[in-house]
Formats: C-alpha cells, sequence, structure tokens
C-alpha cells in the first residue's frame, strides 16, 4: 500500500490515527478510575467533597455544550474533539468520586435518617454513571457519525456503513441531547440528595429551639406549654 493510499483518509484501510479510535480508547483508559479508592487528602481529611468539586462543574459545561453543538454542527466539526475529551474526564471524576463517597459512607457508619439519605444520595450518584457513560459513548459515536457522514470515512468498513447514512447522524443527535437532560436532572438530584444528608439535620439541630423552623421547638427560655 502506498504512502498516497494511506494518507487518503483510510478509503482503502483503516487509518487508526483518526480522531475516533482515539477517542474510544481514551474512553476505555478512562473507566480504570473505577477501581480506584482515595479516601483522604490532606492529613486526613475526606477526599470525597474535594473530589466532588469536578463532576459538578464538568458534567453541567459538557451537556450544556454538547446541546448547543447538536443545534450548531458547525461547531462540533471544530470543538467535537475537544468536548468528547472533557466528557471522558468528567466520567473519570465521577468514578472516583463515587469511591470515595462510599469509602466515606463506611467511616461515618451512620444510623438514622441520615445514613437513609445517604443511600439515596449513593443510589442516585451509580444512575448518574451509567447514564453519564451513556452519554460519552454517544457524544463519540455522534462525532464519527457527523464527520463519517459528511464524507470522511474511517475505512473501518461496518462502522462507515451504520454511520454514513444521515437519518443515523439526526437520531443521534436527537439521543445525545436527551441523554444530556437525563444526565443533567440525574446530576441535580444527586447534588440535592448529598446536600440534604450534609445540611438537613445539622439546620435543624441549629434552629430547634426556635418555632416556626422545622423541626424546630420553644425558644430558649420559655415555658412549656
Amino acid at each position: 500500500m502506498s504512502t498516497a493510499t494511506i494518507s487518503a483518509g483510510g478509503r482503502t484501510g483503516v487509518d487508526w490515527r483518526r480522531a475516533e479510535f482515539v477517542l474510544t480508547l481514551l474512553g476505555f483508559l478512562g473507566f480504570l478510575a473505577l477501581p480506584i479508592r482515595i479516601t483522604t487528602i490532606y492529613s486526613g481529611l475526606p477526599a470525597h467533597p474535594l473530589f466532588v468539586h469536578v463532576p459538578v462543574v464538568l458534567i453541567p459545561v459538557t451537556i450544556v455544550t454538547a446541546i448547543v453543538f447538536m443545534i450548531r454542527p458547525q461547531w462540533f466539526s471544530r470543538y467535537g474533539i475537544a468536548l468528547a475529551v472533557v466528557s471522558i474526564v468528567a466520567m473519570s471524576s465521577v468514578f472516583l468520586t463515587m469511591q470515595a463517597g462510599a469509602a466515606l459512607r463506611a467511616a461515618l457508619n451512620l444510623q438514622g435518617p441520615a445514613a437513609n439519605l445517604i443511600s439515596q444520595h449513593a443510589q442516585a450518584a451509580h444512575i448518574l454513571a451509567v447514564v453519564y457513560v451513556v452519554f460519552t459513548a454517544t457524544l463519540i459515536v455522534t462525532f464519527a457519525a457527523y464527520r463519517i457522514s459528511g464524507g470522511m470515512p474511517t475505512g473501518l468498513g461496518i462502522v462507515d456503513r451504520l454511520l454514513t447514512p444521515k437519518p443515523i447522524w439526526a437520531a443521534l443527535r436527537v439521543v445525545l441531547v436527551l441523554l444530556s437532560v437525563g444526565a443533567g436532572y440525574m446530576t441535580f438530584r444527586t447534588g440535592e440528595l448529598g446536600a440534604k444528608a450534609v445540611w438537613e439535620g445539622r439546620i435543624q439541630a441549629a434552629h430547634g429551639g426556635f418555632p416556626g423552623i422545622p423541626g424546630g421547638g420553644s425558644p430558649p427560655g420559655a415555658a412549656a406549654p
């Protein structure tokens, strides 16, 4: 095979320099974070409260950007690779945060309502992880479909045949938007449950002596009715 044939976009063979293949490889490498459990940082402080800031920032950024790119595909062509890379980083950060959260949950060994909220928070995080993994995979496939249907085949026959039709590209755009909405909702839901687990009991305890506050009672020093 000549050099000209190799550089011709992989039309007669697979050009493994294509971004689609590199992004797919990076996506699989992102799963290496799944078994990693970092429990503490900085003199024994729990890692979970620090790690959680990464997905909380990156997930909304990626899902909003994905929706914008589906409306303006020309931007997807220019910045789709960067978006996919950030999405893979966000996916790995979800895994790290979940593992750190599991370690913190085991260390606290909470009981009662707080334990129930933590359990709901953990379940929501698992659903978020699944939804966001599917989002990231769909993002990479959608990027490939956009390029392939636009006349840039990979040279990998089955992939090109599946992703060449324009209706496939259109369907993937819709699916990606729906997954973006789902990931956004689960991010909010997971964060809401986590915040309740951390602050609900403390707020009630802090205002427990004041009427009008949920869980409150009589003002300090007031006579019992």
